[in-house]
C-alpha cells in the first residue's frame, strides 16, 4: 500500500501538515509514505531572493524531499495532496502537476485510486474550503475515490483555529508566521490515519 504527499509550501506550513498526514498514515501497518516538494518555478528568482525566509524554507524542503512528477502518480495507491491557497485555488507549482496528467487521464491511470486533500491559510475565511475543492476537481476528473475527515473526528469541531470536512487545514496569520497548532495537527495525523485505512481495505 504506497501513499503519495505531493505538496508545495513557500513557508514551511503546509509541509509541516504534510509531515503529520505522512506521520498519520505510518501508524497503518503496511503503508509506505512518501513526500515530494513541488519546486516553483514560477515566481521571478530575485523575488524569493528577496524573502530570506521564502529562500531559506525553498532551499530546506528541496534538499529533504524530492520533487513530484505527474508520471509516478500512477505508481501509488492514494495521493494526499497540499498547497496553501491562492486567491481561492490551489498554487501554481501543484496545479502544474495536474495540468501535465493529460496522459494519465486518457489512458485511465488514476481511476480508482484514494484521493485526498489539506491546506494552510491566512484567515479562517481565506479560502480553506475553496482550495480544498479546487484541489479535488482534477481528481474527481480521474476518476479518484475523495476522502475527507468525518465528524467522528472531536477536533473537527474545535474553535481552536482550522479543520474542515474537506480536509485538514491550518490558519497560519497574515505573515504565515502562526504554524499549525496542536489540533491542527492532530486532524492532519487523522487524515493521513483514514486515508490509509480506507486504501488498505480497497487493496486486499
Amino acid at each position: 500500500m504506497r501513499i503519495f504527499i505531493p505538496f508545495y509550501s513557500r513557508y514551511g506550513n503546509v509541509a509541516a501538515l504534510a509531515e503529520e498526514i505522512a506521520a498519520g498514515a505510518g501508524e497503518v501497518d503496511g503503508a509506505e509514505v512518501k513526500l515530494a516538494f513541488a519546486r516553483d518555478t514560477f515566481t521571478p528568482s530575485d523575488a524569493i531572493e528577496r524573502d530570506a525566509r521564502w529562500k531559506e524554507m525553498a532551499a530546506e524542503l528541496a534538499s529533504k524531499y524530492p520533487a513530484p512528477t505527474h508520471r509516478e502518480l500512477s505508481e501509488f495507491d492514494a495521493i494526499i495532496q497540499g498547497s496553501p491557497t491562492r486567491f481561492g485555488n490551489m498554487a501554481a507549482p501543484l496545479k502544474a502537476l495536474w495540468d501535465a496528467t493529460a496522459g494519465l487521464w486518457v489512458s485511465g491511470g488514476l481511476v480508482g485510486k484514494v484521493g485526498a486533500c489539506f491546506t494552510a491559510t491566512a484567515s479562517m475565511h481565506g479560502g480553506q474550503e475553496t482550495t480544498l475543492l479546487s484541489m479535488y476537481l482534477p481528481m474527481i476528473h480521474h476518476g479518484m475515490i475523495i476522502v475527507g475527515l468525518p465528524y467522528s473526528e472531536p477536533n473537527l469541531t474545535s474553535t481552536t483555529r482550522g479543520g474542515t470536512p474537506y480536509g485538514p487545514t491550518a490558519v497560519v496569520g497574515p505573515n504565515s508566521d502562526q504554524h499549525p497548532n496542536e489540533v491542527e495537527r492532530d486532524l492532519a495525523r487523522a487524515l493521513g490515519r483514514r486515508v490509509a485505512q480506507i486504501t488498505s481495505k480497497l487493496c486486499t
